[in-house]
């Protein structure tokens, strides 16, 4: 049954740019926008564009942030609660850098998912004479214990192992209802330089090509390996990071296995997950390769966590269960 009114939408999805909100918008299961019912339109003032619709059993209200940063996403996150004040889950979906080996267990190539449980601000501290000094401070991503334990719920190995396998699944549907931009670029466009390399392209006015060795990776021996879903915290300012060395940095200093440019801002107004895929590692190598399918990696994990997500309006409070209904799943698709 479709939603009655604005005040029936407790799930927002923010992206921050078109790539993420198109992959996200071509895995709804049903667009209410084309009815032209006026009680989903915006609150006067509320200068947000807004698609409305359903994934799953969830009817979601889908924005783009107008410039990457974290004072445009608060200001969308802010109008979010104007036009849809029962909005109480806020989804940041979209792409970030990656760092390549958070720990000595784990290893992140492109096209992974980050999903952060906590956000720290880089960009945040003192200058002094010699120096700039971020003040590391990491700031809970989500707002009520529920969230907390629902992500608690997706990190143990039977949810995990669940998550992995039904992202596969709606990003082949993806790829399958697309014109090729959501495909996978291929092992070897995926390359990781050490930290200390810089691209070439800074030596000269034209790009002369990377010519450093590569670091190998274990994970890339596949042809098209499947994406992985990561847990942790993610590194949030309004500056790009395209430095490896500042990168591994933060990595050992702060402790985040990603950066991105809006969680900060997001988390002001509403509670928040991010969920993102990795199109680079954050160093001079930075490019445009990897964001379609970084976008659509990070789409489709999106839809396999509001599958299982229950929607508070009609079920009380949101919980996770303690294994994977999937009959519940296909009534709903």
């Amino acid at each position: 049954m479709r939603p009655r009114s604005r005040n029936e939408f407790e799930i927002a999805i923010i992206c921050a740019l078109p790539l993420g909100f198109g992959a996200v918008e071509a895995l709804f299961d049903e667009t209410y926008d084309i009815s032209g019912v006026a009680a989903y339109r915006k609150h006067p003032g509320d200068a947000n564009w807004y698609r409305t619709g359903r994934i799953g059993r969830h009817n979601v209200v889908l924005t783009c942030v107008p410039e990457m940063g974290k004072r445009g996403a608060a200001d969308v996150a802010s109008s979010i609660q104007v036009s849809f004040p029962r909005a109480n889950l806020a989804l940041l979906v979209g792409i970030c850098g990656g760092v390549p080996f958070p720990s000595e267990q784990s290893e992140i190539i492109l096209g992974d998912v980050i999903i952060s449980d906590k956000v720290v601000e880089y960009d945040f501290g003192r200058q002094y004479s010699d120096g700039f000094r971020p003040k590391y401070a990491a700031r809970d991503i989500v707002g009520n214990r529920a969230i907390r334990s629902f992500l608690s719920g997706l990190k143990t190995r039977q949810m995990h192992e669940q998550l992995h396998g039904d992202l596969w699944e709606y990003q082949q549907t993806l790829q399958g209802h697309s014109d090729g931009r959501w495909q996978y670029p291929g092992a070897p466009q995926d390359q990781l330089f050490q930290p200390f390399y810089r691209h070439k392209h800074y030596h000269r006015h034209f790009d002369l090509g990377c010519m450093g060795s590569l670091i190998p990776r274990t994970r890339l021996g596949a042809d098209s390996p499947k994406p992985y879903v990561h847990f942790g915290s993610l590194a949030s300012g309004d500056t790009f990071m395209k430095s490896g060395e500042h990168r591994d940095g933060l990595t050992e200093t702060g402790m985040v296995i990603g950066f991105e440019m809006e969680g900060a801002g997001v988390l002001d107004s509403l509670p928040c997950v991010i969920i993102k895929g990795v199109c680079d590692y954050a160093d001079s190598h930075k490019n445009k390769t990897w964001q379609n399918y970084a976008a659509a990696t990070a789409a489709s994990c999106t839809k396999v966590f509001l599958g299982y997500w229950v929607p508070s309006l009609s079920n009380g409070p949101a919980m996770l269960p303690t294994a994977y209904d999937t009959s519940q799943k296909d009534a709903y698709e």
